[in-house]
């Protein structure tokens, strides 16, 4: 059995999610949520539905290891000029299944990665609500750092 996290991640194959593929994404994710006793009434249809109108601005990914699914990511590309960051932001990540939650972590945020490098971007910001695994960081050299995180209220 690989021992190392490399090692372990080396086993998980990480491909791009099509446009048909909604529903498989949306049923991970609720997994996710499930996995923090988050209720989702109507969650894989109302995920599903959006993420299909949008799938292009939202590039997603799935992890499989040994013919099952036991990983999904959902980044968010840059789609205006010179307004934010210009980066993508990795808005979620679930690690569901073996070969453990670091593994799969790893092999999904490399493959991001990889495919953020490919499109010229020079990292991938990370959205505050997503945690990644300290040797997780320290396996992709994460540049971390205090973010100011502000919320405006919409009522009184």
């Amino acid at each position: 059995m690989p021992s190392s996290l490399g090692e372990r991640a080396a086993r998980v194959r990480v491909r791009r999610l099509a446009r048909d593929e909604t529903f498989l994404l949306a049923a991970l994710h609720l997994q996710g949520l499930r996995r923090r006793a988050v209720e989702a009434p109507d969650h894989v249809q109302r995920l599903g539905q959006a993420w299909h109108r949008r799938a292009e601005d939202h590039p997603a990914w799935v992890a499989e290891c040994d013919e099952e699914h036991v990983g999904m990511a959902i980044c968010r590309v840059p789609v205006l000029p010179q307004v934010g960051s210009g980066v993508p932001v990795l808005l979620a990540l679930e690690a569901l299944g073996e070969p453990g939650p670091e593994a799969v972590t790893l092999a999904l945020v490399r493959t991001i990665v990889d495919w953020a490098g490919c499109d010229g971007h020079p990292g991938v910001d990370v959205d505050g609500a997503v945690t990644l695994p300290g040797p997780v960081l320290d396996a992709v050299r994460a540049d971390v750092r205090v973010r100011r995180h502000l919320r405006l209220p919409t009522g009184p």
